[in-house]
């Protein structure tokens, strides 16, 4: 028989395989199912590799950890082959139920609620609840896939109508000023936990203030401090997003910036919603999907075309960069670049929301870089053009912002190995691991697989080969 046979559902349970579908890691579940001991017969490297139309070499890399297989498309043909039952996928798994366990809730569907404020609240308390109430391993085993395409979009497009009128409770349930100060202080206690790890007393904490805040949303009255306090709640969804994201959850992260969305819309800051917008275009860049990414992208230029400022007109034209850089569309990259260069060249710092200032010269050269290197993947003659913009960010980055200096670090090490300078990119990645290994972010541990993966066809050097050893060792650790 030329592929592998049906399991029972038991063969699944197995401590192993159950490790590795709970880790999400496809490379150990490869490993689990090759070594399980139901098999009758060995599975060999040769064999299961001749079952999934790769190399045994690539096999072998991908059980080692060496290529982290991140592409949709990959994944959903290993599982096929494999005959994984849905149920136990983290990836494109709409509609149906998890069998994780008793601790798994499906989560709320945060787009297709209701555009009216009571709705939203609602939508926000429903949504911290479930994720304040399962553990991270429950979380892990039962993500469900990222809405993409019309599914992400379509619902997301409602952004662009005026919020339904919100409904009228008593006066005595009104936000009064000095609570609504007491809110803005634990955000901005808060907000500087968004670089942390996903999971842990941040979170929570992060989580727990959300539900409250949402809760005493839930029964306040129309009125300017309840929609100032909406913009806090979009504030703190935006935080949740980007430590669900640092975790590895795609499905949670996706959940929360859409909460962003719809929590700054009944705070009538469409500008921040856009912002939310364009966080989730970069994450759907991050999971290799440039058209929706695109197309949310150009939806937030779309509904903030009267009302944005130089800094957010920059920030969105680079997201739309990111785009066609992972596209490959020269010319639109090029174009798009100069737009963002000179909406930034117009910008007066002290007329910009409290929220762009970190969009600073440091930023816009360093995106420009990365996103130019990214290009460089297409066109190797697009590398030095990268160097310099990254090379320019890393003179501006101010040092304490530690995270987007190990990002412009990496990016400048991949820049180097598309350029053809493998030792010269070694040497950065080990100026930069200590740092990294401070940092404990998924995200940026992720940028070390990328490059791990992008010098893999110069493993046989002894300074590429310590580099790749040395980043598995982080990986595993």
């Amino acid at each position: 028989m030329f592929g592998p046979p049906e399991q029972p559902s038991e063969f699944w349970d197995q401590p192993a395989m159950a490790g590795a579908l709970t880790a999400r890691d496809m490379g150990a579940v490869l490993a689990a199912y090759r070594h399980h001991p139901q098999h009758v017969s060995r599975v060999t490297q040769d064999r299961m590799a001749s079952w999934l139309g790769i190399s045994q070499a690539q096999l072998s890399r991908y059980e080692s950890g060496e290529n982290p297989i991140d592409r949709m498309d990959r994944l959903r043909h290993f599982a096929q082959t494999l005959g994984i039952p849905g149920d136990r996928l983290w990836f494109d798994r709409s509609g149906i139920q998890s069998q994780a366990g008793p601790e798994t809730v499906t989560p709320p569907d945060v787009l297709g609620a209701a555009w009216d404020a009571s709705s939203i609240a609602r939508s926000v308390e429903e949504t911290a609840r479930n994720d304040l109430a399962i553990s991270r391993r429950a979380a892990l085993a039962g993500a469900a896939a990222v809405a993409v395409g019309p599914a992400l979009v379509e619902p997301l497009q409602r952004w662009l109508h005026p919020l339904q009128t919100m409904s009228r409770w008593s006066s005595s349930s009104a936000i009064s000023e000095e609570e609504l100060a007491a809110l803005q202080r634990v955000a901005d206690g808060l907000r500087g936990w968004g670089g942390r790890g996903g999971f842990g007393l941040a979170r929570k904490a992060v989580l727990g203030q959300l539900d409250e805040l949402a809760e005493r949303l839930s029964r306040a009255p129309a009125g300017p401090t309840t929609e100032r306090a909406f913009f806090i709640g979009a504030e703190l969804s935006k935080v949740a997003a980007s430590m669900s994201w640092d975790a590895g959850l795609h499905d949670a992260a996706q959940r929360y910036y859409v909460l962003g969305v719809r929590m700054a819309k009944a705070g009538r800051n469409d500008p921040f919603a856009a912002l939310c917008l364009a966080a989730m275009a970069r994450q759907m860049f991050d999971l290799g999907r440039p058209e929706d990414g695109l197309e949310l992208v150009q939806l937030a230029q779309y509904g903030t075309r009267r009302t944005a400022t130089p800094t957010l007109q920059a920030l969105l034209a680079t997201r739309e960069a990111w785009a066609y850089a992972q596209m490959g569309q020269v010319r639109e990259f090029d174009r798009v670049v100069g737009v963002a260069q000179d909406s930034f060249a117009q910008r007066e710092a002290e007329a910009e929301p409290w929220w762009l200032h970190s969009f600073d010269e440091a930023e816009l050269e360093g995106v420009i870089g990365a996103r130019t290197r990214d290009l460089a993947g297409h066109d190797p003659r697009q590398a030095p053009s990268a160097e310099l913009h990254i090379r320019r960010a890393l003179d501006l980055r101010d040092p304490s912002r530690v995270r987007n200096r190990a990002f412009d670090v990496i990016g400048l090490a991949r820049t180097k190995m598309v350029a053809g300078e493998p030792e010269e990119a070694c040497d950065l990645i080990g100026d930069v691991l200590p740092t990294v290994e401070r940092l404990s972010s998924g995200r940026v541990l992720r940028k070390l697989q990328d490059f791990s993966k992008e010098s893999e066809r110069h493993r046989d050097l002894p300074g590429v080969r310590d580099a790749r050893d040395a980043i598995r060792a982080m990986r595993t650790a």
